[in-house]
């Protein structure tokens, strides 16, 4: 056995920087907003570095949020890209750590790690058709590459936003749906439960796709979707039916991140790390693991 001799006094040993990715950030809350439709349960967070710059983002990319002496939790930034005021993270109560986020007051701080992952490939689109479908809390790491879609609205020929949420009550960003729209977006909303005045469809996602000619629609079109693992894969399913190649569908991956770093492999899925190679992925790449239950 080899063992490493103890530097004599006096003498420096040399330690790798640590990655920016394993040293937590502290962020200020400069604003909170009960979002539009999402209730009590569903905040955005407007946090900016305590010291430095704000760093930039791609969409879809992630962070880990941390509340101090709670824990950490993976959300999407889902501000635009070019809003440099701040990052927003959109975060429905579920648990220990996303009440302490939430509950975080103006003026106090988190901790963030990131923005990291794989983001939406809006850059790398070259049909002239997009496609965005969410499904309730999915539409944040969306949120950006719509806004991001808009600014660059010259490169398509149509976008499209389908998205649906279990009641209408429970939609977020109602404000930016009508925005996006006058914006020439074509919007579709669809609901699980109809509340009273609801006079649109209702049904699950995928069924706005079941009349392609009621939306004039084509196989030549890139969609990103964002949802419940099972929302993804029927409405992956229904774009493939309508002969929309599988190199054009792109979903996100969401599993117990803990570490960010590829570390700890909570977040493995199949030959995938989450953390490393997603949360964007390529439809033909995980088909066969996407509907793989977390640990």
């Amino acid at each position: 056995m080899t063992v490493s001799p103890i530097p004599a006094a006096g003498l420096s040993v040399a330690l790798a920087a640590p990655s920016p990715l394993l040293v937590p950030v502290p962020y200020r809350v400069i604003d909170k907003v009960r979002e539009d439709g999402g209730g009590d349960d569903v905040t955005s967070l407007h946090v900016v570095p305590v010291d430095g710059d704000l760093p930039g983002f791609r969409p879809a990319q992630i962070s880990m949020l941390g509340a101090f002496g709670v824990g950490e939790a993976a959300i999407s930034v889902s501000s635009a890209v070019d809003d440099r005021r701040y990052h927003a993270y959109t975060i429905r109560r579920a648990g220990p750590i996303t009440a302490a986020l939430v509950d975080t007051p103006v003026g106090g701080v988190v901790t963030v790690r990131g923005p990291f992952g794989t983001p939406w490939p809006l850059p790398e689109v070259a049909t002239d058709e997009l496609l965005i479908v969410a499904g309730g809390l999915g539409i944040a790491p969306l949120r950006a590459a719509i806004e991001q879609a808009v600014a660059e609205a010259h490169r398509f020929r149509r976008i499209v936003v389908i998205y649906g949420a279990r009641t209408p009550e429970a939609m977020v960003y109602r404000a930016d749906l009508d925005r996006w729209a006058a914006q020439g977006v074509e919007v579709h909303l669809t609901v699980d439960t109809p509340s009273p005045g609801w006079d649109g469809p209702v049904g699950v996602v995928p069924t706005l796709l079941g009349d392609p000619v009621a939306l004039g629609w084509h196989e030549d079109v890139t969609a990103f979707v964002c949802g419940p693992d099972v929302m993804m894969h029927f409405t992956a399913q229904r774009l493939r039916e309508l002969g929309t190649g599988a190199a054009h569908i792109w979903l996100t991956t969401e599993r117990n991140m803990q570490c960010g770093n590829a570390l700890c492999g909570h977040c493995q899925l199949g030959p995938f790390i989450v953390c490393r190679d997603g949360p964007v992925v390529g439809y033909e790449q995980i088909e066969r693991f996407h509907r793989v239950r977390g640990l």
